[in-house]
């Protein structure tokens, strides 16, 4: 129970963290490996399965912006809503 407790402080505060920078704020891989506590190695992952979107490449650093951070998760949260409507109507379709 505490453990899970801990988890939802812990997603809180990443919610929270990425809330409160500015739009135009520069982050670098290391930086959300931080912010995500994760390892670069599972930065670079979730790049790759689409989770994150791409980086570009600013002094050799892999980095985002603020803003392109929040686009991506919030279209992925449209499309995941989207994908949910479609499956609850072919589930109201087949009970009919």
């Amino acid at each position: 129970m505490k453990q899970e407790i801990q988890a939802k402080a812990t997603s809180f505060e990443i919610i929270k963290e990425l809330g409160d920078l500015p739009a135009e704020a520069v982050i670098s891989e290391q930086g959300l490996g931080k912010i995500f506590d994760r390892h670069r190695v599972s930065i670079k992952r979730a790049v790759e399965r689409g989770e994150l979107p791409p980086s570009i490449r600013l002094f050799g650093e892999r980095i985002w912006t603020i803003k392109a951070l929040r686009e991506h998760l919030s279209s992925r949260l449209d499309e995941a809503k989207r994908e949910s409507e479609r499956f609850q109507k072919n589930i109201n379709e087949l009970s009919a």
